[in-house]
């Protein structure tokens, strides 16, 4: 097999800066405790807000904010894990912390995957001649162990789209290298920038959301916005 290389010139990209953490307004408490006492009684299956609606809800968030496995680590879904039969009591209490402490953990591993992504296209040198697996659905995979786990998979998603972007656009001595970065590195800071503009009413309505088709997959809870 004939060796492919694809060089990608050094660039420097400045995504975002640090992001403030979003915390929820005072009277966000009272909104959750409503729907709360509400779904348990008007919901068609008048199901008690109990560990299963906890445990179902658990499991939206995360799938949610995470559902291919490839932002957050082992270790932050074990720290997340005490939640999952928490959230019944937590919405009964009108505490929504963790539907903020969970969204500003994506923000965080988020940004780290997106520097990572966007430094590795600025100074990478494709080569394709070595055999490599990359598992393009991850939504059944164990979430990475560490950062350099993370990081490995993330290289090759990204060594992945160059390839497809070289296959698609029948790279040629006319063709400028650089177009690979500055696409895909757009396409990154559209990623990041979508997913880290919510408000505080935003974050809200993704949590309280998740606990509603906890129920079934057509209930939502909507902000007044």
């Amino acid at each position: 097999m004939k060796k492919a290389t694809v060089v990608l010139c050094l660039m420097s990209f400045a995504l975002v800066s640090a992001l403030a953490a979003v915390e929820p307004r005072n009277y966000y408490g009272k909104i959750a405790k409503r729907l709360g006492d509400s779904l348990p009684k008007y919901h068609v299956l008048q199901q008690p807000m109990d560990d299963e609606i906890s445990r179902r809800a658990w499991t939206n968030l995360v799938t949610f904010y995470d559902f291919d496995h490839s932002v957050f680590l082992k270790s932050d879904l074990d720290r997340l894990a005490a939640h999952e039969l928490t959230i019944d009591n937590e919405i009964e209490s009108g505490d929504v912390s963790f539907g903020y402490d969970i969204y500003n953990l994506y923000v965080e591993r988020l940004k780290e995957r997106v520097d990572f992504a966007t430094n590795l296209l600025a100074a990478a040198e494709w080569t394709f001649a070595t055999n490599e697996t990359y598992r393009v659905r991850r939504k059944d995979a164990p979430w990475p162990a560490t950062r350099a786990d993370a990081e490995e998979c993330w290289r090759k998603r990204i060594k992945n789209e160059v390839l497809m972007m070289k296959v698609n656009h029948d790279l040629d001595k006319s063709t400028n290298t650089l177009d690979f970065v500055t696409d895909i590195t757009k396409r990154y800071r559209q990623y990041i920038t979508v997913m880290t503009e919510p408000d505080e009413e935003a974050v809200l309505q993704h949590y309280l959301s998740a606990i509603c088709r906890a129920y079934d997959p057509h209930t939502d809870y909507m902000s007044p916005a």
